[in-house]
């Protein structure tokens, strides 16, 4: 069984749609690098100008409007302006990246997707329709999910690296957010194989009845790889080549995965 498994598993694979979903998996990584360098310089810069500006603000901690003079006034009002303006351009830039980080996101991957299922895009649009509002569930649970593995990475770092103890409550919280994390991309996958012939309803249906759950652990291994593979990296160095390299293992890891699920869902 395990033979014919295998023998079926490789008449499957077909190396043009490997290939394609490859160049559009190093793509989005390229085009994610590009965006997040931009704009996380952008707001790295406004955090800080807004930090300066409330240090001045603290200076007129005092302050009595009705016996200043004008000139503090007008200085007083000019930092509460520059600071409401930095925190406007940060909030719209933060909206900025997301949008065009779901953008990104939902255009690539959709035709990632598609290819993986067809070997070339088909009825793509009624196929991305569908795509871009599971994007939107997904981006929504992501961003729960980022949040709370900062918090807690925080308060872990923060008690490991200055005070010396490891916190286990922490440590337990960000293993199982991870698994979480793990556990809602591949519920997607899974969505995004089923919405190539199935309504959206239907698709979340199939999706929960968890069939072949074993795939499941696999996706789990190729995640720690993955990460293994950024994090030695990483430690061996950290140059633009070094990073391109793991970036292109990490390519091949998923992409590899991607069309073995679908293989096997459809199988």
């Amino acid at each position: 069984d395990t033979k014919l498994q295998m023998k079926t598993l490789l008449k499957n694979f077909n190396k043009a749609t490997y290939f394609k979903a490859l160049g559009l998996e190093l793509l989005i990584l390229l085009i994610f690098l590009l965006i997040s360098k931009f704009f996380i310089t952008k707001i790295y810069s406004l955090i800080v100008i807004i930090q300066s500006m409330q240090q001045n603000i603290g200076q007129f901690e005092n302050f009595d409007i009705d016996s200043a003079e004008l000139s503090e006034i007008l200085e007083f009002r000019e930092i509460v302006s520059q600071v409401s303006s930095s925190l406007n351009q940060l909030i719209l830039t933060l909206i900025i990246f997301a949008v065009l980080i779901y953008l990104t996101y939902t255009i690539i991957k959709s035709a990632q997707w598609n290819i993986i299922q067809n070997n070339k895009l088909t009825n793509f649009k009624k196929y991305f329709l569908k795509f871009s509002m599971l994007s939107i569930f997904l981006h929504v649970i992501l961003a729960v999910l980022i949040f709370n593995i900062l918090k807690y990475s925080r308060t872990f770092l923060i008690s490991y690296i200055f005070e010396g103890n490891f916190t286990y409550a922490p440590f337990v919280r960000l293993i199982i957010i991870g698994l979480i994390l793990i556990f809602v991309f591949y519920l997607f996958f899974i969505l995004y194989i089923k919405i190539n012939k199935l309504s959206l309803s239907q698709s979340f249906k199939e999706a929960f009845k968890f069939k072949k759950f074993h795939l499941f652990f696999i996706f789990i291994l190729i995640s720690i790889m993955s990460a293994l593979i950024v994090r030695y990296g990483l430690i061996l160095s950290s140059s633009v080549i070094s990073i391109s390299i793991q970036g292109i293992l990490v390519a091949f890891l998923i992409t590899w995965y991607k069309i073995f699920l679908n293989n096997q869902l459809e199988a």
